[in-house]
């Protein structure tokens, strides 16, 4: 009797604890700070504060061999989907979201298994797996640590970057013209949006390029669109799609704001200056040709693309600079030397390490030079 006790507190306490984080997840995600959407929030819960929870909850119900314990993946993947859905008040509409789903559904399977694994060992070698197992927690502990201070610190600051670039196709009077080159804000907070915006309206731009992936729905395109309209440069904002882009949502709330989108075209800013912009590599169709039409021969030519692999598989022989974002500084990096993200067959760059960050060659040896606002 006693030990059903212990097992059925036990089965308790550990649906509670999930209940009680996810409700705390819901909850931050459905505050105005975070909104479900910004990159601190989605790496804390759903990757690893989710994830970390289910797995080891699911190694206590499975080292205590608690009856009917395999209900709690199932259990923990449908508190995932309703959190997801009171946020974003829609299904699954990508297959990266399916994450969401998987990583509780494998954390909480791997925990349970382990779990059992252990219950079955013999006593002597349950002895030396509690020294081990208390060395991987307290390693455990510290990456997530690491991760939760690098969330709320070194990934909320903005960098901005000054550089200089000489051309001999650059007219004289163009010597000082200064351009804003901004990509990759990703569900970046309305406040912190418009802090760029001040802090470039003292930078007293000439012109405002826009290099995609603001969101991906309709709602949150808006808002951004509408905030970055208010840059003030005096040849006007373009701006041009990213991958997690919906061009239908993007390019309509650009122009109802002022902004020019760019899609496989260009036009002269002024005499022989032709800013050309091309679709998103990975949605559509990207013609480099056809955004140079009503190019001059002696004009110095800007290219905008979101993915720099479109530089490798394209002539890029009559241009002179082509700003890009989309590969996020190497997602993470080794002292920003090495990318390991990069080496993956199906990384977001088909070409290793050339387009980690800052400037790259394309194919026919152009200057390419890869942003995003947050590094």
């Amino acid at each position: 009797m006693n030990k059903l006790k212990k097992i059925l507190t036990i089965s308790l306490f550990c649906y509670l604890i999930t209940a009680i984080i996810f409700t705390a997840i819901l909850f931050l995600g459905l505050s105005g700070r975070f909104r479900g959407v910004g990159y601190a929030y989605r790496l804390l819960s759903f990757y690893i504060i989710i994830p970390g929870t289910v797995g080891v909850t699911g190694f206590v119900l499975g080292i205590y061999n608690i009856h009917k314990k395999w209900i709690y993946p199932f259990f923990s993947v449908i508190s995932s989907f309703i959190i997801y859905y009171i946020i974003h008040q829609r299904f699954l509409t990508t297959p990266v979201n399916t994450f969401y789903f998987l990583f509780p559904f494998i954390f909480s399977v791997t925990g349970l298994g382990i779990g059992i694994w252990v219950y079955k060992m013999r006593p002597e070698n349950k002895i030396r797996l509690r020294r081990v197992t208390k060395i991987a927690m307290i390693i455990g502990a510290v990456i997530t640590s690491i991760h939760i201070i690098h969330a709320f610190t070194l990934d909320r600051i903005i960098e901005y970057t000054e550089v200089s670039f000489y051309s001999a196709n650059i007219a004289p009077e163009f010597s000082g013209y200064r351009i804003a080159f901004i990509a990759d804000i990703h569900y970046i907070s309305d406040e912190r949006l418009w802090n760029v915006v001040d802090e470039l309206n003292r930078r007293e731009l000439d012109l405002a390029v826009l290099g995609g992936d603001f969101a991906t729905y309709k709602a949150p395109i808006q808002r951004a669109v509408y905030i970055l309209s208010h840059i003030e440069a005096a040849d006007g904002i373009y701006g041009v799609e990213g991958n997690h882009d919906n061009y239908i949502y993007l390019f309509p709330a650009m122009e109802a704001h002022g902004i020019i989108p760019l899609s496989n075209c260009g036009r002269h800013i002024r005499e022989g200056f032709f800013l050309a912009g091309v679709e998103d590599l990975w949605n559509r169709n990207p013609s480099i040709s056809d955004a140079l039409e009503g190019s001059l021969p002696e004009d110095f030519v800007l290219l905008i693309s979101h993915n720099p692999d479109i530089t490798m598989q394209q002539d890029t022989t009559k241009i002179d600079l082509i700003l890009s974002g989309h590969t996020h500084g190497g997602q993470f990096t080794f002292f920003g030397i090495w990318a390991p993200y990069f080496t993956a067959r199906r990384s977001i760059t088909a070409y290793g390490q050339r387009f980690c960050s800052d400037w790259a060659l394309s194919y026919d040896g152009v200057p390419v030079f890869v942003r995003l606002c947050r590094q």
